[in-house]
């Protein structure tokens, strides 16, 4: 339509038939008195449908499988599964205060799993309701990125359960098969082991067993009771072997058989294992771990492994060979090395150590050398604390005339200041934050923390002087990399275990070293 200088409207031939057919159409789809935009509503939502693929209708509800299920779909979704593994009830402590919080593995009948974690309120509501090996129905609830150094399971989302999400017992018929499902398998191999070291991802092996050691124990620290373990080695088609340590019943029962059964090279599928970096790569498995030993080849079979199939052709075709490299090979002193391990002299850059993998928290701290120049010390930071004076290094409070120490239980005539200090340090590829202690801290400032304490807290120029005379001067360090908590968010902390000034005949050493391996051999030669 057009309108004329005198308001006259004008339609273009046909245009109003065409207009009307298209009414009558939607009347036709929709029934009278539906609007185009009203149909186009409807077909947006039906289209939201057909892409999340519902399995249908279940004991009167739309079900959806979780492995549909993404971020875009809002919280108008209802999954049914079975809760496969609960936590207990854990308190923590951050800077927003303290809670509790446990965590919940679903199943649905297409043996895939998803974690939830439920925090404070939530998780005092719902703690005492959920059961493990019941099956429920879950409404209202959103979904997040999974935190893959925290969650056990492999699903890229992670349930968001909240106050409104609904939770019900699913009791019809349907709860009866979901209790003979089986996880479905997601099966790593064995050379890519190495980088999914540092998380708590429960990984899904399958492997040829090549050699099985006796039953052993050890003693558990905390009560000294025995814990049974065995390992085993075994290998796939990456060509490479790792060192699986079962332990308690596994080790007992299914290791005895493997024992018995280790000439015919069996094949064992490992559900639920941890990778860890003992000897480089190894894996352990943990209380909700499963072995199947020889599991199902035959596509008809309901219990059909496509993975087992395919690393049983390959066998067939190595010629007996059972040997072969262990995946973590060279990865031993690789900059993984925990404290009472050995010596990791390599130098890395602070550029390496901030693009480090953060692993999960609990784990051991990692220990590499650097060298850099320290940048910038905050002058407005606490930098020492009142400790003990009789060396236990304690913090002191005021009580009165004297001090009273919590870690010691103790009072105290006096104290001495110890430095803890947070120091920026730099090299060629940027910079990054150091958290340095009182051996350290005196190296770097030239002085006590009781003999900075009077300039510092009288507000003295000889206190910025100082700070300022120590900037520039170039160290070697020994960091210790380990995880820590802030925010529910994980980071790494890097804290100086020890320094000492900058040799310039041995990094003069070093830095030949380092020119000669970039130099073809004929010229370093020459």
């Amino acid at each position: 339509e057009r309108q004329g200088q005198n308001g006259t409207k004008f339609t273009r031939p046909g245009e109003e038939k065409r207009k009307e057919g298209h009414r009558e159409r939607c009347r036709e789809h929709r029934g009278p008195g539906t609007t185009c935009g009203r149909k186009k509503e409807k077909l947006t939502k039906r289209g939201r449908e057909k892409m999340s693929q519902g399995t249908g209708m279940v004991g009167g509800r739309r079900v959806q499988p979780i492995q549909s299920l993404n971020p875009y779909m809002g919280a108008t979704w209802t999954i049914r599964a079975r809760v496969a593994n609960k936590s207990n009830m854990r308190t923590y402590k951050s800077a927003k205060g303290d809670g509790n919080l446990f965590n919940v593995e679903f199943i649905d009948e297409e043996g895939t799993r998803i974690e939830a974690t439920l925090w404070r309120e939530v998780a005092q509501k719902y703690f005492e309701n959920i059961e493990e090996g019941k099956v429920y129905y879950i409404s209202k609830a959103g979904l997040k990125p999974a935190n893959k150094a925290f969650s056990s399971v492999q699903n890229d989302y992670q349930l968001l359960i909240s106050d409104r999400t609904e939770i019900e017992e699913c009791n019809d018929a349907s709860a009866e098969q979901l209790q003979k499902v089986k996880p479905k398998l997601n099966v790593t191999k064995i050379g890519d082991l190495p980088r999914h070291l540092g998380s708590r991802m429960l990984l899904d092996i399958i492997g040829v067993v090549a050699s099985v050691s006796p039953l052993g124990s050890v003693k558990r620290k905390v009560d000294q009771s025995e814990l049974a373990r065995r390992d085993l080695t075994i290998f796939d088609t990456s060509g490479r072997q790792v060192t699986v340590t079962m332990w308690q019943t596994l080790a007992s029962e299914e290791g005895d058989k493997l024992d018995k059964m280790q000439t015919e090279y069996p094949i064992i599928a490992l559900q639920g294992v941890r990778a860890n970096d003992y000897n480089g790569v190894s894996l352990s498995t943990v209380s909700r771990s499963t072995v199947i030993i020889n599991p199902s080849t035959d596509e008809s079979s309901d219990d059909f492994i496509p993975e087992a199939k395919e690393l049983k052709e390959w066998l067939s075709q190595q010629g007996g060979k059972i040997e072969y490299p262990h995946c973590g090979a060279g990865l031993a002193n690789n900059g993984r090395t925990s404290l009472g391990g050995a010596a990791n002299n390599t130098r890395v850059t602070l550029q390496d150590l901030r693009e480090k993998p953060v692993p999960a928290v609990g784990t051991k701290p990692e220990y590499v050398n650097t060298w850099a120049y320290v940048s910038n010390i905050q002058p407005d930071q606490t930098l020492y604390y009142m400790a003990a004076p009789d060396g236990s290094n304690k913090k002191v409070v005021a009580e009165g005339d004297r001090y009273y120490s919590e870690g010691t239980g103790k009072h105290y005539d006096s104290f001495i200041r110890r430095y803890v200090m947070r120091c920026e340090v730099m090299d060629h590829t940027g910079n990054l934050t150091f958290n340095v202690f009182n051996d350290q801290a005196e190296v770097i400032l030239g002085c006590k923390a009781d003999e900075i304490a009077e300039s510092k807290e009288s507000k003295d120029a000889a206190y910025d002087v100082t700070l300022k005379n120590a900037l520039l001067v170039p160290y070697t360090f020994r960091v210790a990399c380990k995880p820590e908590e802030y925010n529910n968010q994980t980071r790494l902390r890097f804290a100086a275990q020890s320094l000492k000034p900058l040799n310039f005949v041995e990094q003069s050493t070093y830095l030949i070293g380092q020119i000669d391996n970039l130099l073809p051999k004929a010229e370093a030669a020459h």
